[in-house]
């Protein structure tokens, strides 16, 4: 799709004009494996974005301090949140997210301040982009991974 594509050509030059430094995408077998061990499908914009940038160097972040995840770090939901007891307490996140096993951490904001998580299903359809700040506070911040880049790109901290 040109639109995805010029968005994530938009979002690389966003964040070589702020010297953060991103990944090279991935091979199409890296994105398989992850589809098959989660029994997901990711949707067309979210599989472009992974094939063409994967995210950010471990470490890095943008100046508002959010940190794209690059695919290998990508967990679920349960794997990345449920145990984590810390400030803020996500451990709810269990109990008020409905079937968290469907929802993946994509992107960390202030060293897990709060998160970013995509909805993923077998038929890549309908990936909401979710706000979650512990374990009962998260609400959709954009209906699809490209409008959370449009939302990130506009203006950061309308995400927060």
């Amino acid at each position: 799709d040109p639109e995805s594509l010029g968005l994530i050509e938009t979002l690389r030059g966003y964040w070589m004009q702020k010297g953060i430094k991103s990944r090279d995408g991935v091979p199409l077998h890296q994105i398989e494996s992850f589809e098959s061990r989660y029994l997901v499908r990711l949707p067309p914009d979210l599989r472009a974005y992974f094939a063409t940038v994967d995210g950010m160097e471990l470490g890095e972040t943008d100046p508002d301090m959010f940190s794209f995840l690059p695919l290998k770090v990508v967990k679920s939901i349960p794997e990345e949140l449920a145990h984590f007891g810390g400030i803020p307490d996500y451990r709810e996140i269990m109990r008020s997210l409905p079937d968290p096993n469907r929802w993946f951490v994509i992107v960390d904001y202030l060293i897990s301040s709060a998160v970013y998580a995509i909805r993923l299903s077998a038929d890549a359809e309908g990936s909401p982009v979710l706000w979650i700040g512990g374990g009962t506070h998260h609400r959709v911040v954009a209906s699809s991974f490209s409008g959370f880049l449009e939302a990130y790109l506009a203006d950061s901290h309308n995400l927060m």
